[in-house]
């Protein structure tokens, strides 16, 4: 690998086996390390300390290399970085108080950009003592994400990581984030195929029952659905 340091390491600690186990570096993680690299050498304010590794425990005994994730303050030096035309605009936001499931959604639609995001929280998904600043956290740091394209290879933000908390009682850290981060790809997935087909997400929400408690399985089956419905239009 290039002399940036993200903080990889030849072994890592287990705490299933309590131990020192070896790393695997998966394809993924060497493109979003890729992606990062360019962004440190196109924005001279990002460096590699803005990033650290998402790793998961495989079922054969390695610690494997999935990801990366970046800080919000990156993100804020990034945001002021970036081309005008890719600037976060705070007038293309809207807040949404009565989300279903009882959740707090801020929304950010814009044509010109050719983003539509959300960053929602509720009381399954965050425990901070400020949700309106938590929503907008989660809706600017997608939203940045996606214009710098670091969100198409496998960069993903810390503020997702009350998140990556959830059931720490059940499963590891690193098992956690995995499920997370494979809900957030496929819940991107619906948002922009409903998009692209003009389809309120609201009420898309409504028919389909989704919430913060859509697994990822479950935001893919409405993926399909959305796609087949589309198939059978073509055919008619």
């Amino acid at each position: 690998m290039s002399d940036y340091d993200f903080g990889e390491k030849v072994t890592e600690y287990s705490s299933k086996q309590k131990k020192e186990i070896p790393v695997w570096v998966s394809p993924k993680y060497t493109q979003s390390r890729a992606k990062a690299i360019e962004i440190i050498e196109t924005y001279k304010h990002i460096n590699s300390g803005d990033f650290w590794i998402l790793m998961n425990e495989s079922k054969n005994g390695k610690m494997v290399y999935t990801g990366l994730i970046i800080s919000h303050n990156a993100c804020l030096k990034l945001n002021d970085a970036l081309p005008e035309n890719l600037k976060f605009k705070p007038s293309c936001m809207s807040l949404d108080k009565d989300g279903y499931s009882g959740s707090l959604v801020y929304a950010y639609i814009n044509d010109d950009q050719g983003i539509y995001e959300v960053g929602e929280v509720s009381q399954y998904n965050c425990k901070n003592a400020y949700p309106y600043a938590m929503a907008l956290k989660r809706c600017f740091d997608r939203v940045v994400l996606k214009n710098s394209k670091l969100a198409y290879d496998g960069v993903y933000s810390d503020s997702e990581a009350d998140e990556f908390k959830e059931k720490i009682n059940t499963e590891t850290v690193s098992e956690a984030k995995s499920r997370i981060i494979n809900r957030e790809e496929w819940r991107n997935k619906v948002l922009t195929l409903a998009r692209e087909k003009n389809i309120d997400f609201k009420e898309l929400a409504a028919d389909y029952n989704l919430s913060e408690k859509t697994t990822a399985e479950e935001f893919e089956r409405v993926y399909k659905d959305l796609e087949g419905n589309e198939n059978e239009a073509i055919k008619q």
